[in-house]
């Protein structure tokens, strides 16, 4: 059984009368890539920020690598590769200063992998920060949080600037090294393709709430839509559970998130015009849980 590197514990954040995060349980394994998504505002920063103890939960606990985020945040920065929604770089240093300055922070320093993300990112060594665009900037960023090699990287929005040709290639880069160290990736982002790509497990967030975890291909396996056709034009009703049955006239959709098989023999009985099965993309899914209302009443 594999060890769980990130564990949380009812975590909760409250802001004044808002409950930015609700009661968050999570226990993500090491090696895997676990997709964090969410729409904007969802309160994925807010939680990888507690998850490293940049803000103090208002409920609840969190274990990074065995460490508390709330008391040993400085052992958590000491083997987590972070890169924030919002940079974190000095403007005034080189690219080349800024590596030398994190290369002195971080024993773990790969040199070799340094200088192969600097080829691939094709970064000006003496250029500024300052005077680099929002996307090379991104990508200096990804190389200060990578080149440590650390047990757990933590991307919050990694990709946002980056132009479809670098994203490709970051993700790339992002699957190579997980696939050569068998790195652990909390991956907080809104692109679903990028997340679809390099993912094999995912959480979805909504209004603070998880609303559904576990392994990608479990969920995609399970969650589906039916559209179905009657002769009879009476409302739709169904013995077994189903997330949601829409249309009219005797056309239907309905949208399963467990119980497939059992939910279309029930269908067949009553002796369709039409039944088809159809799988759905990550988008589609992601629609499906965060267009709900999932609320989170203020403790």
């Amino acid at each position: 059984m594999r060890m769980s590197v990130i564990i949380t514990r009812e975590l909760s954040k409250v802001y004044g009368a808002k409950q930015a995060v609700c009661d968050l349980n999570l226990a993500i394994t090491r090696g895997s890539v676990f997709g964090f998504l969410g729409p904007n505002g969802s309160g994925k920063s807010t939680t990888v920020k507690m998850l490293l103890g940049l803000r103090s939960p208002s409920k609840g606990s969190a274990q990074v690598l065995g460490f508390d985020s709330s008391t040993e945040s400085e052992l958590i920065g000491q083997h987590v590769g972070y890169v924030p929604e919002l940079g974190n770089l000095y403007p005034q240093l080189t690219v080349q200063e800024s590596i030398n300055l994190v290369k002195g922070l971080r024993p773990s320093w790969d040199d070799s992998y340094a200088n192969h993300l600097l080829t691939i990112f094709e970064l000006p060594d003496r250029q500024r920060v300052r005077k680099l665009s929002k996307g090379m900037q991104r990508q200096l960023a990804l190389l200060l949080a990578m080149a440590p090699r650390p047990e757990l990287l933590i991307l919050d929005e990694p990709s946002s600037g980056l132009d479809p040709i670098k994203r490709q290639e970051f993700l790339q880069v992002l699957m190579d090294g997980v696939a050569e160290t068998g790195q652990t990736v909390f991956f907080s982002s809104h692109n679903m393709t990028e997340v679809e790509r390099v993912a094999d497990t995912i959480g979805i967030l909504h209004n603070g709430r998880l609303v559904v975890t576990g392994d990608l291909e479990e969920i995609r396996h399970n969650v589906k839509r039916i559209r179905v056709v009657m002769a009879n034009k009476e409302p739709l009703q169904l013995q077994n559970s189903v997330r949601k049955i829409e249309g009219e006239q005797g056309q239907w959709i309905v949208t399963v998130e467990k119980g497939l098989d059992a939910v279309l023999a029930e269908l067949r009985a009553m002796q369709p015009l039409v039944i088809e099965t159809y799988d759905l993309s990550l988008e589609d899914i992601f629609v499906i849980y965060a267009g709900g209302d999932a609320k989170c009443a203020a403790h």
